[in-house]
């Protein structure tokens, strides 16, 4: 079996304002980090084994810094 392993040396170092995992009716599972610099990352574990994960900035998700995927 081969291992992907999703890195983002982006956030190293920065520091957590906020750390939450909510249930999203599209993508599954979401873990959401928010940055105390305004950006966040949020990584969605879906029903099939892939992962969504987008770092932004807080006051636009829908247009990411990152974004990277895994299956």
């Amino acid at each position: 079996m081969s291992e992907q392993k999703l890195e983002f040396p982006e956030v190293v170092g920065e520091s957590v304002a906020e750390l939450a995992v909510t249930e999203d009716p599209e993508f599954g599972k979401e873990v959401l980090v928010r940055f105390s610099d305004g950006t966040q990352l949020s990584i969605a574990v879906g029903t099939r084994l892939t992962v969504d994960a987008r770092y932004c900035h807080e006051e636009t998700p829908d247009r990411p810094i990152l974004h990277k995927t895994a299956n």
